[in-house]
């Protein structure tokens, strides 16, 4: 039995009932680990939080705008991450630069027909897992709703394309981005730098580097004035697919280098495990025959 699907059996027994009553992050670990042992380290605990938490018909609510967790009742409902949220307290993520350039390489994947799988942003850096997964699915037809829908009886496997986000284009910002996405790509089937901001200063090595390894890499340029004038971060992410592809049109894009499909990832996905959520989530949406909407894609944190 998988970790997950260990938390969701014994989850509702160790959540409290009432949204007043939460539980923080560090408590349910002590109550998981009386129960499964310390088999599991903190940061696999904490990402299986995350990710159950995002499925609306868990048994996991999290406390919405602020820390702590309970059993979800069928009025609760998952919120996103406060970076897409668009309540006044969520005013000055939504003009960061990097809840920005986020927002950004979401619509510039979503728009291409990719699904998105996003991580909660974190203080530090993640090496073990990516800013966000691109899937590219399999031959799907759009419903009147505009989602992909497929058949998932007759449906191949998608593939992965793992995604770091750098928004300092300076030489030692690219080279740091680019070990991090080689990093955090090990499980997938592709691997992609994404620059965002102003034009990259992008050293000589690492281009070598990306044809050599088959990472990819592409900017996007917006300088301060440009960014400045970009709508929020939710705003972006909630535009219509027209608007979307409208505002990206308006942003120059280079494509440095492409990134190279390898069958067979280096690492199996239990090596990453936080890569190997994103693969669950996307099996899921074949499962059910169609991909969720924008709110189900985001990993809430």
């Amino acid at each position: 039995m998988s970790l997950r699907d260990k938390l969701v059996e014994i989850l509702p027994d160790l959540l409290p009932t009432r949204e007043e009553e939460a539980i923080k992050g560090k408590e349910l670990i002590a109550r998981v680990r009386a129960v499964l042992g310390d088999s599991y380290s903190d940061h696999s605990l904490r990402s299986q939080f995350s990710f159950i938490a995002l499925e609306p018909d868990s048994c996991l609510a999290r406390v919405a705008n602020g820390q702590g967790y309970y059993l979800r009742t069928a009025e609760a409902a998952p919120s996103l991450h406060n970076m897409f949220e668009s309540e006044a307290e969520a005013s000055r993520e939504g003009q960061d630069p990097l809840h920005k350039a986020l927002a950004l390489a979401v619509r510039l994947y979503d728009t291409a027909g990719m699904g998105v799988f996003v991580y909660p942003l974190e203080d530090e850096e993640s090496w073990e897992h990516p800013d966000l997964v691109a899937v590219q699915w399999p031959a799907a037809t759009t419903d009147d709703t505009d989602a992909l829908v497929f058949d998932p009886t007759d449906t191949p496997a998608p593939y992965l394309r793992s995604v770091c986000v750098c928004i300092e284009p300076d030489a030692e910002s690219c080279r740091r981005a680019f070990f991090r996405t080689m990093a955090c790509a090990l499980s997938s089937q592709e691997a992609e730098l994404l620059i965002i901001g102003e034009e990259p200063h992008m050293p000589t090595e690492l281009s070598r580097l990306a044809t050599l390894y088959g990472v990819g890499i592409r900017a996007i340029t917006a300088d301060v004035e440009v960014e400045d004038a970009l709508p929020r971060a939710d705003e972006i992410f909630r535009a219509d697919t027209a608007d979307a592809r409208g505002l990206l049109s308006e942003l120059p894009q280079l494509t440095l280098a492409h990134p190279r499909h390898r069958e067979r990832p280096p690492l199996p996905e239990n090596h990453l495990p936080a890569t190997a959520a994103a693969k669950h989530w996307a099996q899921s949406c074949i499962a059910k025959g169609r991909v969720e909407t924008y709110e189900m894609r985001v990993a809430v944190n």
